[in-house]
């Protein structure tokens, strides 16, 4: 049997210890991720066949069509071996990683991640099952505890948070649970390593966190907090290193250089370049070459930074549970210098490559042929009250493509517009509108939402047919209990009557219906609303995709275009979200924030060669 202590080994502070440490932190990181890769990417191969099996991709819009079918317990076998997988290689094989490092044993990834892989099976009891799911969900949202890749993005989603933000008693509710959240993991910070490294059941394990918080929660804070300082200041170092001065120096050399300069790289081959083409193909190879490999060396930080906060929590469990302190056991040597070597040529091969190729197509990677359509979001946004008739107009000003409007069926087969099931939070009625009359409803006195204090009567759809014609794209959201198959037929036929077939579209977060409209009336141009999907939602039977901002990934985003369909996202709210989406290749957003919109779009408009590139490849090493 082998055995991986390295006997007879001086004695080193931890800093010296971290220090040697470094090298193999990086290549296990390096290692653990490429064997990661495969059998992840193989599970989600699996993930989407299964959920495409249907005829469609798997979305939130028809989701309870799949909850009936088989492929819904398929799909979650399927969904939590992948996370068992993630959690076994980027949680548990660390902590193993990190014990042997501080034991003086030799690391070995394929070894740990053994060890991870066999440790999953004490987390199959209540207690472990809530260790997981805190580890899957919880943590991306209070950010205390370990997370894993393939969640640690996860948010509620915006149109979610907006009607939490909105209602004081959902806000607060929300900051509550939160908190308890961030309590949870405080409290148990060191559940996993009692599973993991002292055999200990996750209750048993919980209780002995629970206990090492009691008597040393205050020094450990406290560490903790000087810690994640002392991480924070590093990684502003990095990214000011190399990422920060560098563009500071590309900044000045190009002001001399002109801007938008357009070069044709077809054309190329066939002319002589000028002394101008030569200059700025050359100018955007070092921004790329700057981005990529500064984006590199930035990453490498961040990672270590990552890993050592985990060793660093993994010594306080040594020290609060056996004692141990200052002194740990000296690193054995380890060779493999020469792989390395080759690793960093060929890595700086590739990205010299890449460099030259995005300098050389720059033109044709980014310039932009049809500019992004903006949709004003329940009629005007925040610029008028929302589903007022004063939005449209406000959206047309503004030159908006379009809005986007709810509607509804009242009890006499009328169709007005309203976006909650109930008139309770505009007009102080909890009463859904097929419960009342048209009559009943014109009566209703709806509150202006910009808050001037005016009351507005409740608008119906033919009013806004009359205002769009001709003027603007009008987005009609079938909402509520009353969209049925019903409500397309009528809608269908109202648009007609107003001759209005070329400036409406119908969207729906149902399916179904979106289905039954694009089938019947495929005269009419059809989008589906949806927050989570899985496969190739180009399928999906509609003309245009309208994904909640988690859901637009640049992979949906290609399907979409492959297919020759339309990619929208909903609703971009946030300065952040506007820069992200009106950069990329997205067709349209649908936003509250029309005159935000304006602003970031003058802003990227104006851009540099640089920013322009920087924008395009800040994620590329995340």
């Amino acid at each position: 049997m082998e055995n991986n202590t390295v006997t007879e080994s001086k004695s080193i502070p931890f800093k010296k210890l971290v220090w040697k440490a470094l090298p193999e932190m990086w290549a296990f990181q390096f290692l653990a991720a490429i064997i990661m890769v495969i059998p992840a990417w193989i599970l989600m191969v699996l993930l989407n066949i299964v959920a495409e099996s249907g005829g469609t991709a798997l979305t939130s819009a028809n989701l309870g069509e799949m909850l009936l079918s088989w492929r819904a317990p398929v799909l979650l076998i399927l969904g939590i071996i992948l996370v068992l997988w993630f959690v076994a290689v980027e949680v548990f094989a660390q902590i193993y990683m990190n014990d042997d490092i501080l034991q003086g044993n030799r690391t070995k990834v394929w070894r740990e991640i053994g060890k991870g892989i066999k440790s999953i099976k004490r987390f199959f009891t209540p207690v472990g099952i809530l260790v997981l799911l805190f580890i899957l969900i919880a943590v991306p949202l209070c950010g205390i505890g370990f997370s894993i890749s393939l969640t640690e993005t996860f948010y509620i989603p915006n149109f979610i948070m907006e009607a939490v933000r909105a209602t004081p008693i959902y806000a607060l509710l929300y900051i509550a649970v939160i908190l308890a959240l961030a309590w949870v993991g405080w409290r148990y910070i060191f559940i996993v390593h009692g599973v993991i490294l002292d055999g200990k059941t996750p209750s048993e394990a919980g209780k002995a966190s629970k206990e090492i918080i009691k008597k040393n929660g205050k020094q450990f804070g406290f560490s903790l907090l000087k810690l994640i300082l002392l991480v924070f200041l590093i990684q502003v170092a990095s990214t000011l290193i190399f990422r920060t001065l560098p563009e500071i120096i590309l900044e000045k050399a190009g002001e001399t250089l002109p801007k938008g300069y357009f070069i044709d790289v077809e054309q190329m081959a066939q002319s002589e370049l000028s002394g101008t083409d030569t200059s700025v193909i050359g100018y955007r190879i070092l921004c790329t070459l700057a981005v990529l490999m500064g984006g590199y060396l930035n990453s490498v930080v961040t990672l270590l930074c990552g890993a050592y906060l985990i060793l660093r929590i993994t010594r306080y469990y040594f020290a609060y549970t056996r004692g141990e302190g200052e002194l740990w056991p000296e690193r054995p040597k380890k060779r493999g210098y020469v792989f390395k070597v080759i690793f960093m040529v060929v890595l700086t091969l590739l990205i010299l490559a890449g460099s030259v190729l995005v300098g050389l197509c720059y033109n044709k990677i980014f310039d932009r042929t049809e500019p992004i359509r903006i949709i004003a979001h329940r009629a005007g946004g925040t610029m008028a009250s929302e589903n007022s008739i004063e939005g449209l107009y406000m959206a047309i000003e503004h030159q908006c493509y379009g809005s986007e409007t709810d509607v509804q069926r009242t009890k006499d087969g009328y169709y007005i517009i309203n976006h909650d099931n109930t008139f309770e939070r505009l007009a102080g009625v909890n009463k859904h509108p097929e419960e009342m009359t048209l009559d009943e409803i014109r009566e209703l006195k709806i509150k202006d939402t910009t808050g001037s204090g005016e009351e507005l009567p409740v608008v119906t759809l033919e009013e806004m047919l009359d205002v769009i014609r001709g003027k603007e794209k009008l987005y009609i959201e079938l909402k509520g209990a009353t969209a049925d198959n019903q409500m397309v037929d009528d809608v269908v036929r109202m648009v007609k009557e107003h001759d209005c077939m070329e400036d409406c579209v119908l969207i729906s977060l149902n399916y179904d219906i979106i289905d039954y409209a694009e089938t019947t009336y495929p005269e009419f141009e059809t989008g589906t609303l949806f927050f989570i999907s899985l496969g190739d939602v180009s399928r999906l039977n509609c003309d245009l995709l309208i994904m909640e901002e988690s859901a637009a990934t640049d992979t949906s985003i290609d399907q979409i275009h492959s297919a020759g369909k339309l990619a929208y996202v909903w609703t971009v709210n946030t300065e952040a979200g506007m820069h992200r989406f009106l950069a990329s290749e997205i067709d349209g957003i649908i936003t509250d924030e029309i005159p935000m919109s304006e602003q970031v779009q003058e802003e990227l408009d104006s851009r540099t060669d640089l920013q322009v590139i920087t924008d395009w490849m800040s994620d590329i090493w995340d």
